[in-house]
C-alpha cells in the first residue's frame, strides 16, 4: 500500500508541474495538441478540450505536455516558434507550479496541526516481546514524562532511560487523552538495533496559534527550506574543492532513498494523535521543493537551462541554431540520465 501512494505522490508532482506549463500554453496562446496523464503507451483518450487531447497511459509517473509542432520545430504555431519571453514563462510555469504546491502543502500543515512544540516523545513502533512491550506501552502512545522528569524530546527520554537500565522506569504517557503509567525494566544489552526499551520513537507536539501566526509560520518555512535548497549546490560545490570543510546537510537520493522516507511518514501520521498527516505534508513539500529548485539549476535539458537560452536571447537578440540546441540538450538529457542511474544503483549495492 505504501508503495501506492509512494508512486502516487510521486507521479501527482510531476503531472502537476506539466500542469503548470499547460496552463501558461493556453494563457499565452501557444498550441497544445496532447496532455498526457503518465507516460505512454497510451491507453486511452479521455476527453478534447479547447484543441487539446487530454490522454491515459500507461506508466503512472507524471505526465507530458505535447506542443503543436512538437516534430516538426520550423511549423508556425510550434513552441519554438514562439517569441522568446512566451517560452520564457511557459517554461518556468512547471517550477512555479512546484512552489505553490509545497506552500500549500506547509499551509495545511501548519492551519491544521498548529504550531510545533515539543511536548513528548510519541512511540510509533514497538518490538515484539520488549520491555516495552510486556509493560503495556503501545504504538500512539506519547511518553511525557520518565521518573518523574519532563520527556519533551526523544534525547530527554533516552538520557533517563540510559541512567536506570536493568531498572524498574516508571513512564507517564498520554493514550487516547487519557494519563496512564507504566513501569518497564530497559535491557542493559540490547539486540541489534532496537534500544533497551524497545520502542522507535519521534518528537511530539504541537499548540494551538491564531491562524495568522501560522499563515506566517508556513510562509517563513517555505521561504527558509526554498533558501536552504538553493544554496545546497553551491555549498556543495565548496566542499568538493575543499573550501568548506564541514560536508553539507543535504544530498541527492534516489528513488529508494524518497520511498523510506515517504514510509517511515506514512507509518507515523497512522498513529499520530494529530489531526493531519504533518510528516507525509512536510516530506511532499520537500520533493515539491527540490523539484522546482532542481529544474531551475542551469544544467541542459532542465527547465533552468531552457531558461537561460530564452533569456539571452531576450537580451541579446539572437537565437543560437535550432541543431545546436537540440545537440545540447540531448548531451544534458544523457548526462542527467547517467547521473540518476548512479544514484539509484548507490543505493542498492
Amino acid at each position: 500500500m505504501d508503495i501506492l501512494l509512494f508512486v502516487f505522490i510521486l507521479g501527482l508532482l510531476i503531472l502537476l508541474h506539466e500542469l503548470g506549463h499547460f496552463l501558461a500554453a493556453k494563457a499565452l496562446g501557444i498550441e497544445i495538441e496532447e496532455f498526457g496523464i503518465g507516460f505512454p503507451p497510451r491507453i486511452a483518450t479521455l476527453f478534447e478540450w479547447k484543441g487539446t487531447r487530454f490522454t491515459l497511459n500507461a506508466i503512472p509517473l507524471g505526465g507530458f505536455v505535447r506542443p503543436k509542432g512538437e516534430g516538426d520545430p520550423e511549423h508556425p504555431d510550434a513552441l519554438a516558434q514562439a517569441p522568446a519571453w512566451k517560452r520564457f514563462f511557459v517554461v518556468l510555469a512547471g517550477p512555479a507550479m512546484n512552489f505553490l504546491v509545497a506552500w500549500l502543502a506547509y499551509l495545511i500543515l501548519f492551519v491544521g496541526a498548529g504550531l510545533p512544540e515539543p511536548q513528548g516523545v510519541l512511540i510509533w513502533y514497538v518490538e515484539p516481546n520488549s520491555p516495552a512491550a510486556e509493560a503495556g506501552l503501545q504504538v500512539g502512545d506519547v511518553v511525557i514524562e520518565a521518573e518523574g522528569q519532563p520527556t519533551r524530546t526523544p534525547e530527554d527520554l533516552q538520557r533517563v532511560v540510559q541512567a536506570h537500565l536493568g531498572e524498574p522506569l516508571t513512564l507517564t504517557v498520554l493514550r487516547n487523552g487519557q494519563r496512564l503509567q507504566v513501569t518497564a525494566v530497559p535491557r542493559p544489552d540490547p539486540p541489534p538495533n532496537q534500544g533497551p526499551l524497545g520502542i522507535r520513537i519521534v518528537v511530539y507536539g504541537w499548540r494551538d496559534a491564531p491562524l495568522s501566526e501560522r499563515v506566517r509560520t508556513a510562509w517563513e518555512t517555505f521561504v527558509g527550506h526554498t533558501r536552504a535548497l538553493i544554496q545546497l549546490p553551491w555549498q556543495w560545490v565548496k566542499h568538493i574543492m575543499g573550501v568548506q570543510t564541514e560536508r553539507p546537510a543535504g544530498e541527492l537520493i534516489g528513488f529508494r532513498g524518497m520511498y523510506s522516507s515517504f514510509s517511515l511518514a506514512f507509518q507515523i501520521d497512522r498513529v499520530s494523535p494529530t489531526p493531519v498527516p504533518v510528516y507525509s505534508l512536510s516530506l511532499l513539500a520537500s520533493l515539491s521543493l527540490s523539484l522546482a529548485v532542481l529544474n531551475l539549476l542551469p544544467f541542459p535539458a532542465l527547465d533552468g537551462s531552457r531558461l537561460l537560452l530564452a533569456l539571452a536571447e531576450m537580451i541579446f537578440k539572437r537565437r543560437l541554431p535550432r541543431r545546436v540546441e537540440v545537440a545540447i540538450m540531448f548531451a544534458g538529457f544523457v548526462l542527467l540520465l547517467s547521473l540518476m542511474v548512479i544514484i539509484n544503483l548507490r543505493e542498492w549495492l
